[in-house]
């Protein structure tokens, strides 16, 4: 009894003409009073206009039924053509349709006062797959999936991500930025050989599906890299010790101090890892960056990671509010010149929007906070 009551239930949620998409049926207000009809196997449904026949395929999907009858009364529409327009709405449109859906055929036949159509339903995804699916909301949502991805350093992540309207390739930006995030798995910062897939391609509501194509096994590159996590923190912490903060912190300026005392010279060349970097070998511009971010983790300073036009940068958290740090503030200095006393000042370390904006640098702002000059405003504001 309490089976059926639950059927009857959620067909009268469905089959409402307008109601929202399947997916969202939890919110909707059930009305005791709508036609439907049930059978004992819960796989006879009725409607009455185009929407009610998707909401009634799909609750199908939802349910993982491969197979199930609708039944069209009072219906007014083109039945052959709303059956197919309905049939492409659900594997092509849809979000669960489009990701797990492999075909979806149907046979209709004229029953007096109504249509009853039959559909046959075969999935391309296990029903563990779809039950596993995780919703996330909007672009930070994405960027947190990605995330821990890379950071729980597993093979794929597969979720569905409502109002995110972003395409493959800012997928594989975001993808790509999650990489350069995790300084300590140096092997995630090359994922461009990874597969990115959206179901459907185009909307505000799909799965995104990512899978890392590595050469060997997953569970080799994660052992790989804690070996190599568990060096670099040795690393730091002894750069650290030996250079402890004039206050009760780090500053970027300190850190940045750091690097670029570790750090042997420049190198166009040179490694492209933290712990090379900070172990005095050579660096390149990637290596350096690397590492500044390594010790910001380290000392609680919030950094990020940008992919702008001028290649690879960093943006930090001061006590000015955000900047940009640019790989040449943390360059080795040189020692002076013969006949000079003093070495070389180092480059500029940190920039606003503004800074680099006239330098004629350009990057996705919508992804990154902005870094402005808030004492400036003040002053002009006052």
């Amino acid at each position: 009894m309490k089976k059926r009551l639950l059927a009857l239930a959620l067909c009268a949620a469905v089959l409402l003409s307008g109601c929202s998409a399947m997916l969202e049926r939890g919110h909707e207000t059930v009305s005791t009073h709508v036609d439907y009809a049930v059978t004992e196997d819960d796989s006879v449904l009725r409607a009455e206009s185009y929407q009610g026949l998707v909401n009634a395929v799909l609750y199908f999907v939802n349910g993982r039924y491969t197979r199930g009858t609708v039944r069209l009364y009072n219906y007014t529409g083109d039945v052959e053509g709303d059956l197919t327009n309905a049939r492409d709405e659900v594997m092509y449109a849809d979000p669960l349709g489009a990701y797990a859906v492999r075909s979806l055929t149907y046979d209709t036949t004229r029953i007096l006062t109504y249509y009853e159509v039959e559909f046959r339903i075969s999935y391309s995804r296990t029903a563990q797959e779809m039950e596993d699916l995780r919703e996330v909301m909007g672009l930070a949502g994405v960027r947190q999936e990605l995330s821990r991805l890379v950071t729980e350093q597993r093979g794929s992540a597969v979720f569905l991500a409502s109002s995110f309207s972003g395409d493959q390739a800012l997928v594989e930006d975001l993808l790509e930025l999650a990489g350069y995030s995790a300084p300590a798995l140096y092997r995630h910062h090359d994922l461009r050989q990874a597969t990115v897939s959206l179901y459907p391609e185009t909307g505000i509501r799909r799965v995104i599906e990512v899978t890392l194509n590595w050469s060997q096994s997953i569970d080799a590159v994660a052992e790989e890299e804690r070996g190599y996590a568990q060096l670099l923190d040795n690393a730091a912490a002894s750069l650290l010790e030996a250079s402890p903060p004039a206050g009760e912190g780090y500053t970027v300026e300190e850190l940045a101090a750091i690097v670029r005392s570790a750090a042997g010279l420049r190198h166009t060349d040179g490694t492209n890892l933290a712990l090379d970097t900070l172990s005095g070998e050579p660096a390149s511009d990637f290596g350096l960056l690397m590492a500044m971010e390594y010790l910001c983790q380290q000392c609680g300073i919030e950094v990020e990671p940008v992919n702008g036009s001028a290649g690879l940068w960093l943006i930090v958290s001061t006590a000015g509010g955000y900047r940009h740090l640019l790989p040449a503030g943390l360059w080795p200095v040189e020692a002076g010149a013969a006949g000079e006393e003093e070495p070389a000042e180092p480059e500029k370390l940190l920039y606003t929007d503004q800074d680099l904006t006239e330098l004629g640098y350009t990057w996705p702002n919508a992804l990154h906070p902005a870094c402005e000059d808030y004492a400036v405003q003040e002053d002009v504001g006052g």
